[in-house]
């Protein structure tokens, strides 16, 4: 007991300190305190001071996690998705086919090296590159895959979209004589993710039972219904009651959700165990690699195509691969703040279909006997 007490407090001290670097500093800013808190977390567990498995991460992973997914879906609001416009609803969907299409190559070019596992890898890729690490968890443990690709795979997800946020955020200086610049009306600016208001007592109650009971009815229906895995179901829940008028007067739905979404992360860090890849090979980050390459090249082709600005490109790319906190650094670190609430829209629209079509492209590749 009092060992999952210490890790506790190492995890939460984490977030804190992630949380208040992005606050503090303009880098961290730029980075973002999510991933700041994922590199925390995996320097710490690659320096043993934190273990690489816990009954508290196992907690995390479970009911912390599904929780975050109805709080911060409770978010989307479908009529600001409608406001979100043409160019960036178009940005985003592009994005999303970008990765479909890298799951579908790199099933293609390693479904002898992973063989029945390749349609619950992609699957799980695809989810994390459409709505951010929150949807790999989620789908790979509903594809029930395998411990050590899990692991395996959680690394190289983390290292690539390390990497992916570094492009996005020099990438559109670089390419920015080649696309049109954004109009002054395009600049659509959204009210950002909140997470500064006060929670009060009864609001903090009915956001617990309420994320509790969408918990609990979810699982109901999956055991009714096996076929469609619980998140499924806890994502359509979850976005249906958001569209009640009340649900958005619950003061407190974003700070819960973005809390323990960053509490997450220092789960995901601590799975960031290089050593992992030694027994799954190189071919894992090549997996993760061949998705996010070819995500860039056909948002990047199809959007010079649409004539979409760059910028905008850039931040849709970057909501798809690491959810609404990336996109968030992304829109902070160009300086474009009329596009944080924008990116912020995005990342929760990931978070709403990522599930649907990670699941949907497992089966596809299932169908396709590419395992």
């Amino acid at each position: 007991m009092d060992e999952s007490l210490t890790l506790w407090g190492i995890l939460l001290t984490l977030t804190a300190l992630g949380l208040w670097l992005e606050h503090r500093y303009r880098w961290a800013a730029r980075v973002g305190g999510s991933l700041i808190i994922l590199l925390l977390a995996a320097l710490c567990a690659n320096l043993g001071v934190i273990p690489q498995q816990s009954a508290v991460y196992d907690t995390i992973y479970g009911p912390v996690t599904s929780l975050a997914i109805v709080w911060l879906l409770l978010l989307v609001n479908l009529q600001d998705v409608r406001r979100l416009g043409r160019s960036a609803l178009l940005a985003f969907g592009i994005a999303a086919v970008g990765t479909l299409m890298g799951a579908l190559l790199a099933s293609l070019l390693f479904h002898s090296r992973f063989g029945g596992d390749t349609p619950r890898l992609a699957g799980s890729l695809a989810a994390s590159y459409i709505g951010g690490s929150l949807n790999f968890v989620s789908v790979g443990r509903a594809l029930n895959l395998t411990d050590l690709l899990f692991t395996a795979a959680t690394t190289a997800d983390n290292l690539l979209t390390a990497v992916w946020l570094g492009f996005t955020l020099t990438l559109p200086s670089v390419l920015a004589r080649f696309y049109p610049q954004r109009s002054a009306t395009d600049a659509l600016a959204l009210s950002p993710l909140p997470t500064a208001s006060a929670i009060a007592p009864l609001d903090l109650a009915i956001l617990l039972s309420l994320g509790m009971g969408v918990l609990v009815l979810a699982t109901a229906l999956h055991q009714f219904w096996p076929v469609i895995p619980t998140v499924v179901w806890l994502t359509t829940l979850s976005v249906a009651i958001a569209q009640f008028q009340w649900v958005r007067y619950l003061r407190g739905t974003g700070a819960l959700g973005m809390f323990s979404l960053n509490l997450f992360f220092t789960v995901i860090g601590a799975g960031t165990h290089l050593p992992s890849l030694v027994p799954v090979g190189v071919e894992i980050v090549l997996f993760a690699a061949t998705i996010v390459f070819s995500h860039g090249v056909v948002i990047s082709g199809l959007g010079y195509l649409f004539k979409l600005d760059v910028e905008l490109l850039a931040l849709a790319s970057q909501a798809a691969v690491g959810g609404p906190t990336t996109a968030a650094a992304q829109a902070s670190g160009r300086h474009q703040p009329a596009l944080l609430g924008v990116g912020i829209t995005l990342g929760l629209l990931g978070y709403g279909v990522a599930n649907y079509l990670g699941w949907a492209m497992a089966q596809l590749l299932n169908w396709l006997e590419l395992g």
